[in-house]
């Protein structure tokens, strides 16, 4: 029974917990006994997972008081706790959506599993399995689309006993939802951006001057990295800063540029992500970018190339399906970039090997009006919601440094959660943020500037740089694939009628699918179809053309 439930159990990571356990070690503490409704009742250390009396109906009642909206194939409910899988199997054999199980406890699992066959149920894909809050956030993240359901549903007993657990679950998809929401106006947005950037980007490196982030991999090995955040709190360290510049190896996003050169502070790096209007940023800078060196990523506004800085070196993101097929031709190191320059600076500092990483201006919040170190203030149109570059932004609150809860913009919110989950997943502990007022962001020490250990840098960044070697795309064979996989979508696209297939040749095509992403989310959402099906076959017509034109453009066909 345990190995027919492990050859049907799709998570790799929880299989290799589960056989470090011995079932002498899960049964210690487990106990069963009848119900009076003839059902077993699961036990540990005497406390009953489900319903004393009648489990199978108290799970029913229980999910018809908790789900009162249709469920649909995509949607997905996420059960706290196994138990006997009482509650498993009603909620598999009532709503075709997606099941996650999230039991913290791992020799619960494994008893489990010995014990109760539901091999049927993980074998129909249907059916997520895992102990780890964090694995279980990764996995929503990765297949839930806005307008999908979620929802949680748990064992009222096991609730009260994992009541903290039970917090900390809720709390999580709460976020991760609204962090999703987030990223995915942001694809609907940008997506096309991104794309004529990249083409824009590939010829510009060919044409230019241009070097790879990667190269610069632990060369910094034993020096202090200080990040510059474009946060109000970044003006109360500047002096401090000055005082001990020659102690760090500077990167700022570039919006705090105006701030440092009117401060006589010279970054080693400046770091961009936006995708459009950063000309207003760096305009009359240019003999300050001179001094300078950018990191950008290959979809980042391809103005930079313009903006006279001393070197420019590129950085690749790893969700970026252009940038995949780009790595099948081209000795390509991505990374994860966590989708803001400042996380993206965090990135750079771990590979290149810095000791220590410290962060000012990092707030993530704001102190009264102010929410940027330029001065800006906030236009706020309610109580809840800010104009920010005339698009409407609704605040949230969220724990500060001190303790107490502090505004922000609900993406703004997003983006902590995105810089937690890297500093997880960068397994780096020695990172300092010296915000006074701003969001507590977890994984990072919060300090006052003056209490920061400080390194001295050992070597200097233009005798390091000045070791690394210019790169050039390899295009050709990148660029006939690409037009094999178009002229798949062009095949499929003479039929004249929408369907299933075009979206898959869509999809397996990466500059037809970054062109049309937004597109494709509202097929997915729509369980594939089309609201309107020849509207999609037009923007399918001008998604080729536009594309085909900007390789021509770019010559690279």
């Amino acid at each position: 029974m345990y190995s027919r439930n492990l050859e049907f159990l799709d998570n790799p990571g929880l299989k290799s917990r589960l056989e470090s356990i011995t079932l002498e070690e899960s049964s210690k503490d487990m106990s069963y006994c009848m119900t009076p409704s003839n059902d077993y009742l699961l036990m540990k250390n005497d406390v009953p997972f489900d319903d004393i009396n009648n489990p199978r109906e108290a799970v029913k009642d229980m999910l018809k008081a908790s789900i009162k909206n249709p469920m649909d194939k995509n949607d997905i409910i996420i059960t706290f706790g196994i138990g006997l899988c009482y509650l498993l199997d009603e909620v598999y054999n009532t709503y075709p959506c997606k099941i996650f199980i999230y039991e913290p406890d791992t020799k619960v699992l494994h008893f489990v599993l010995n014990n109760v066959d539901i091999s049927e149920h993980l074998a129909s894909g249907r059916v997520y399995i895992t102990d780890s809050l964090d694995e279980l956030m990764r996995k929503l993240a990765e297949v839930y689309i806005t307008k999908d359901k979620v929802e949680v549903v748990y064992l009222k007993n096991y609730a009260i006993v994992k009541s903290q657990e039970l917090l900390a679950l809720t709390q999580k998809v709460y976020e991760t939802c609204r962090s999703k929401m987030v990223d995915i106006n942001t694809i609907t947005k940008f997506s096309k951006i991104w794309l004529m950037n990249t083409l824009r980007n590939i010829n510009a490196v060919n044409s230019s001057n241009a070097y790879k982030l990667s190269d610069l991999k632990d060369k910094f090995s034993g020096q202090t990295a200080l990040i510059l955040a474009a946060g109000p709190s970044l003006n109360e360290n500047l002096e401090k800063i000055k005082a001990n510049r020659d102690k760090f190896v500077i990167f700022a996003v570039n919006k705090v540029l105006r701030v440092l050169e009117a401060n006589g502070i010279i970054p080693d790096f400046t770091v961009c992500l936006d995708s459009c209007r950063i000309e207003p940023t760096l305009t009359g800078l240019e003999d300050f970018c001179a001094k300078t060196n950018c990191i950008m990523d290959i979809k980042s506004d391809s103005i930079l190339f313009t903006k006279n800085f001393k070197r420019i070196f590129i950085t690749f993101s790893q969700n970026d399906m252009v940038v995949k097929k780009l790595a099948e031709f081209n000795d390509i190191v991505a990374y994860e970039s966590g989708g803001s320059a400042t996380t993206l600076a965090l990135v750079a500092a771990v590979q290149l090997g810095f000791s220590k990483i410290i962060f000012a201006g990092l707030d993530m919040a704001f102190k009264g009006d102010v929410i940027y170190s330029t001065g800006e203030t906030m236009n706020k149109v309610s109580d809840s919601q800010i104009e920010v570059a005339k698009v409407k932004k609704n605040l949230v609150k969220v724990k500060s440094v001190t303790g107490e809860l502090v505004n922000t913009r609900e993406d703004y919110a997003a983006f902590i959660q995105h810089f937690e989950a890297l500093i997880k997943d960068l397994g780096f502990e020695e990172i300092y943020n010296t915000t006074s007022f701003g969001a507590y962001i977890e994984g990072m020490k919060n300090v006052s500037f003056d209490d920061i250990p400080l390194l001295f840098s050992s070597m200097g960044t233009p005798f390091i740089l000045g070791e690394v070697q210019r790169f050039k795309f390899k295009t050709e064979d990148w660029a006939k694939e690409e037009l094999r996989l178009i002229n798949n979508v062009i095949s499929v696209l003479s039929k004249g009628v929408f369907s299933p297939a075009l979206v898959s040749s869509i999809v397996k095509s990466p500059l037809m699918y970054q062109y049309m992403q937004a597109d494709i989310l509202h097929v997915l959402q729509a369980k594939m179809e089309s609201e309107s099906p020849e509207e999609f076959i037009q923007k399918t017509k001008l998604a080729i053309k536009d594309i085909v034109d900007s390789l021509q453009k770019n010559r690279l066909i």
